[in-house]
């Protein structure tokens, strides 16, 4: 367990590893002062403490429910035709990806319609800043619930495990970049896969929410929610707390149920 706990706790540090330098050569606002970057200690507690809640959830529940799930899973995989090991794993990484995205795409346009996904989801956009520390902040509670959709249709496919664990690998690291503080030259490159401008976009506080794919923008681009503006200020349209547990807690304790969420500030 603590060898799980490290790794865990371990990709975190890697990222801001990786990501902090490339921000500060590539940073959109590397020429501009925004005074202290308002959120930090409850990005790294996301990072850290919430990490570790939500590899628990994981674990204890998660996990379970899945193993359930793969008692109704097809009785042969998907790509069970494909005979080439090297060839099967590619195939099956390519459709883990796209099924990925299909779910986190529905789910992700609900937790902008439905008022008690919105509450959840609404901790994620409650940065005011966007860089790779931001993509952290989200409320463990909503990451299991997509963790959920998004995996359970893999299972039933018999996706294998090894292409299962990349296509996880691969939507993380994903995360990260797209929140990060990059200023990237767009290209044909940013019009297959997401960039940071795209999803930067997504997190604009004014406006109507766009661009709700994490991987594929064309995705957006196909059910006409794709955006390739820049994106305006960011964050949410009233007060929120600034500290870790406030932020756990504002999901439950906000009075105004009915608040229609059209608007959002991932």
């Amino acid at each position: 367990m603590l060898d799980e706990i490290v790794r865990v706790l371990m990709f975190a540090g890697l990222a801001g590893l990786a990501f902090v330098p490339l921000e500060r050569l590539y940073g959109h606002h590397r020429d501009h002062d925004h005074g202290p970057r308002r959120g930090r200690l409850a990005d790294v507690s996301f990072a850290t403490v919430g990490t570790l809640m939500v590899w628990a959830g994981l674990v204890t529940v998660v996990a379970g429910l899945l193993a359930v799930v793969e008692l109704y899973s097809l009785s042969e995989p998907l790509l069970i035709g494909i005979h080439s090991r090297p060839l099967r794993m590619v195939a099956d990484v390519a459709v883990g990806l796209l099924v990925f995205e299909l779910m986190g795409y529905a789910y992700h346009r609900l937790a902008h319609t439905v008022p008690w996904m919105w509450r959840l989801h609404e901790v994620h956009h409650s940065s005011e800043r966007m860089d790779w520390l931001a993509s952290f902040r989200q409320h463990p509670l909503e990451i299991l619930l997509v963790t959920l959709v998004q995996n359970i249709p893999l299972v039933l496919l018999g996706v294998s495990m090894g292409a299962h664990a990349m296509v996880l690998l691969l939507l993380r690291l994903n995360t990260v970049f797209v929140h990060a503080d990059l200023d990237l030259r767009p290209g044909l490159w940013s019009q297959l896969v997401a960039s940071p401008r795209f999803h930067h976009r997504h997190h604009q506080r004014d406006g109507a929410a766009r661009n709700y794919s994490a991987l594929f923008p064309w995705i957006d681009r196909l059910l006409g929610t794709y955006d390739g503006g820049t994106a305006g200020p960011v964050g949410v349209g009233r007060v929120t707390p600034r500290t870790f547990w406030g932020l756990m807690a504002m999901p439950f304790v906000r009075p105004a149920w009915a608040r229609a969420p059209q608007r959002a500030s991932r």
